[in-house]
């Protein structure tokens, strides 16, 4: 069935979109659900592909946005779903689009599974445009997923302490490769974000997350040691010593109150270029 929707739009599946179609109906029934129950003013569903998921989307919100890059695949979901009067579908990029000027006043739910490449970038917008953004429902790869919900720690990474920064996580659930067409390589999770109403940290954004970048970036390393590449020698332990870390510790091991201490004290002691917004 997937194949012959494909054929007909002309469509042959592309990794550099990360396009493995959604094809689990339990799956899209539990999405549908979590929206039913969250009663978002709008729901974007990020990479609809041939709409799956969406056709069940709009029979449960009462407004539904589908941003899709192929070009395609867009024009086949409009005219599939056309009697549809709540739906919109774009052709455009996620990347590029504004949530706050587009539902400023409004709660929107995003949702869609993340290609593997573009999973942080992603991420990253959807954290920007918080404001707007209430919960996302979001599928991406397992590993992806799971250092995220061991962030802060020693199974986590810099990015999972950027989202746990800003957001509960929760909801989780593996996805089986069947679940897809064509069949990826990696295995899936399903998982939920609720953005929080303020961060978890008090510290300067830009130093906050030039620490826990050093930190992570270093994380084999003790504090003491992981926190030359970002202050000068001679006030690390000082600055250890007044935020109540241990720099025998590794990074991976601090708390976000550890972490939060440490950024509001390393703040005017970091040099401007230090500060960057990389991983």
């Amino acid at each position: 069935m997937v194949r012959t929707a494909l054929s007909k739009l002309g469509v042959r599946p592309q990794k550099r979109f990360g396009q493995n179609f959604l094809v689990d109906d339990h799956i899209v029934s539990a999405i549908c659900e979590h929206v039913r129950s969250k009663k978002p003013d709008v729901v974007v569903e990020i990479g609809p592909g041939l709409g799956a998921l969406t056709q069940g989307i709009v029979e449960v919100a009462p407004s539904v946005v589908a941003v899709e890059i192929d070009k395609r695949l867009a024009i086949g979901l409009a005219k599939r779903l056309a009697e549809h009067g709540n739906l919109e579908v774009r052709n455009c990029d996620i990347l590029s689009f504004d949530f706050q000027k587009e539902f400023e006043g409004q709660s929107v739910l995003v949702l869609g599974s993340l290609p593997y490449r573009i999973t942080t970038p992603i991420l990253k917008h959807l954290i920007v445009h918080r404001s707007v953004i209430s919960d996302a429902c979001l599928i991406t790869q397992m590993e992806v997923a799971d250092k995220i919900t061991h962030s802060p720690g020693k199974d986590g990474s810099a990015l999972g302490v950027f989202v746990n920064s800003f957001a509960d996580v929760s909801g989780l659930r593996a996805i089986r490769r069947g679940s897809f067409f064509p069949v990826p390589e990696v295995e899936s999770q399903y998982w939920e974000l609720t953005f929080l109403p303020s961060p978890r940290f008090s510290a300067d954004e830009g130093a906050f997350f030039s620490v826990v970048r050093t930190l992570y970036r270093n994380r084999r390393k003790m504090s003491r040691r992981a926190l030359q590449d970002l202050l000068p020698i001679d006030v690390i332990a000082g600055v250890l010593e007044a935020a109540e870390v241990d720099g025998m510790a590794r990074g991976e091991t601090l708390s976000f109150a550890e972490l939060d201490r440490l950024a509001q004290l390393c703040h005017p002691l970091i040099s401007p270029g230090s500060i960057t917004d990389d991983d």
